[in-house]
């Protein structure tokens, strides 16, 4: 998983249409078009916090500090170019590419190469990112694109940004504060967090869990704890049942289903924690 603190980027975007429409009006009018066009894609980066912004005769770049912005700003660009009227019924639209400057220079090549690259093998009205960018976005930005079916001569995986809506402020806010959420697990001197990078915890009595339970009561991929949507599920697969012994609550047993932890506990493999709290495993949320 890349890390979005650190995921710097840049957008190559330019404007289709401008050659059809200077043969039609004459270079004077359709100069005066696409810069209207660029006008308001320059704003648009500005506004999301771009820093080097390059104008260029019928394009731009511009590098950003991460990916979540970087998608924003492409996306409002091309909301800002199609809601110009066409002129002498030609339209002009936006194409526009974002890539990781990260992974451009592991590929030894340089990120405007690359975005320009996504451009030009694409459609116009298309925003393409590299699969490498798409894994910096915040899951719900995420969401907002689409594997393409045709890579048309790039030799990378990409995906295009859709008409969906992007998240609210209110629902990002949400998201990084869940992303920070982690549940604490310790067992025999042994400690394991699980949090947005680190979803899932198994154990059982086979060597391949995470925690490694020795007891014949124990099945050997007993139970597991997920990360899902913010709450902590106890997932039990075993033949003896788990036993959830919670701060201030009764202990009772899991068998086959599944429950969403609290903040403070014990868990037993096929026996009761409050009996055997020195083989339990113990887990806190922070």
């Amino acid at each position: 998983m890349i890390e979005r603190s650190s995921a710097a980027c840049l957008l190559y975007a330019d404007v289709a249409g401008g050659a059809r429409l200077a043969v039609k009006l004459g270079e004077a009018e359709a100069g005066y078009a696409v810069e209207r066009c660029l006008n308001r894609m320059s704003r648009c980066a500005e506004a999301y916090s771009a820093s080097g912004l390059e104008l260029h005769p019928d394009g731009l770049l511009a590098r950003f500090p991460e990916a979540d912005s970087a998608l924003l700003a492409a996306r409002e660009m091309r909301e800002r170019v199609r809601a110009l009227p066409p002129m002498s019924g030609i339209k002009l639209v936006l194409r526009a590419g974002v890539v990781l400057e990260a992974e451009a220079e592991k590929a030894d090549e340089k990120a405007e190469v690359m975005a320009v690259r996504l451009v030009t093998s694409h459609n116009p009205d298309t925003i393409s990112v590299s699969e490498s960018f798409s894994e910096a976005l915040s899951p719900s930005m995420r969401r907002m694109l689409s594997r393409m079916e045709e890579n048309s001569g790039v030799p990378f995986p990409t995906l295009e940004l859709g008409d969906l809506p992007p998240p609210t402020p209110a629902e990002l806010r949400h998201e990084a504060a869940q992303a920070l959420k982690q549940l604490r697990v310790s067992f025999r001197g042994q400690n394991w967090v699980i949090d947005a990078a680190h979803p899932t915890l198994l154990f059982g009595r086979e060597t391949g869990n995470d925690i490694v339970v020795a007891d014949p009561r124990v099945s050997r991929q007993h139970a597991r704890i997920e990360l899902r949507s913010g709450l902590f599920y106890l997932a039990d697969s075993s033949t003896n049942g788990t036993y959830l012994l919670e701060e201030g609550n009764s202990e009772h047993c899991i068998k086959r289903d599944e429950f969403i932890l609290g903040e403070k506990g014990h868990i037993g493999c096929g026996f009761s924690p409050a009996e055997n709290m020195s083989d339990a495993v113990a887990f806190a949320i922070d």
